[in-house]
C-alpha cells in the first residue's frame, strides 16, 4: 500500500519525513443560499448564492528526525498556497493555515492536526498556458479562464461565436476573470475594457476576436466543485 502525502507552497509531507495518518475525504464545497418564507405560499424560495470556503483536515505524526528542523516546519505550515493530495493527485486547493500549528505539543505527543482552509473550487495541477484559439476545459462547471491578448487597437473577444468583450490594447491586456481584474504589467486597466469578463463552459470553448491581434495566451483553470 502506498504511502499517503500531501504537498503544500510546492514542498511534499515526504521530504519533511511527516507521516500523513490520514487524509480527509472528498467532499464538494457546502453551497451559501437564503431561504425565504411567504405567507400563503407552501414550501420555501431558496436563492443560491455560490458556493463557501471550508476546511480540510490533515492528521500528521512526526519523526524523531522533525526535531531538526522545527522552525523549517513551522514556517512551512503556515499561510497560503496550493494544496495537492495523495487522494487527488491531479487536483489542487488554493489553501490557508490560519491556526498556529502547537509544535511543541506536537513533538511531544507526535501527532498533530492541520486545519487547512480551503475554497471551494479545486483545479487540475498539472494544466499549463495554450496559445490556441480551441480550448479544453476539463472540469465539469464553468471556469474563470486568465488571457493575455497581444495586440493594438480595439479589438472585441468573442467565446464560442458570442461577443464577450471590447478592449483597447496598447502592446497588450491580461483578463483575470476570477479577480475581475484587467491589467498591463503591473497597471490596473479596467477603463481599457467594457464587457464582461471571459468565461468557459465545460468542454470545448473556441475563442475568436475581430480586429489587430498576434497571440493570446490562456490559462483555462479548469475546475471542480
Amino acid at each position: 500500500m502506498e504511502k499517503e502525502w500531501f504537498e503544500f507552497k510546492s514542498i511534499n509531507s515526504m521530504y519533511k519525513d511527516v507521516i500523513v495518518e490520514s487524509l480527509p475525504s472528498i467532499t464538494r464545497a457546502p453551497k451559501r443560499y437564503n431561504t425565504t418564507n411567504i405567507d400563503g405560499k407552501d414550501g420555501t424560495i431558496t436563492d443560491i448564492l455560490g458556493y463557501g470556503s471550508y476546511e480540510k483536515v490533515i492528521k500528521i505524526g512526526l519523526t524523531e528526525s522533525n526535531n531538526f528542523y522545527l522552525d523549517e516546519l513551522a514556517n512551512w505550515l503556515d499561510g497560503k498556497g496550493k494544496l495537492i493530495m495523495s487522494n487527488e493527485p491531479n487536483k489542487f486547493y488554493n489553501a490557508e493555515i490560519l491556526d498556529q500549528l502547537d509544535f511543541e505539543k506536537a513533538l511531544r505527543f507526535r501527532k498533530a492536526d492541520i486545519h487547512f482552509l480551503v475554497q471551494p473550487f479545486k483545479y487540475l495541477a498539472s494544466e499549463k498556458i495554450t496559445n490556441g484559439l480551441t480550448v479544453l476545459n476539463q472540469g465539469y462547471i464553468d471556469c474563470k479562464p486568465k488571457m493575455t491578448i497581444y495586440g493594438n487597437g480595439l479589438v472585441t473577444l468573442y467565446i464560442n461565436g458570442l461577443s464577450v468583450c471590447t478592449l483597447n490594447i496598447t502592446d497588450y491586456i491580461t483578463l483575470d476573470s476570477e479577480e475581475l481584474e484587467a491589467t498591463r504589467g503591473n497597471e490596473l486597466v479596467n477603463r481599457n475594457m467594457t464587457g464582461e469578463f471571459p468565461v468557459f463552459k465545460p468542454n470545448v470553448n473556441t475563442i475568436s476576436f475581430t480586429g489587430n491581434v498576434t497571440k493570446v495566451e490562456t490559462l483555462v483553470r479548469s475546475r471542480w466543485i
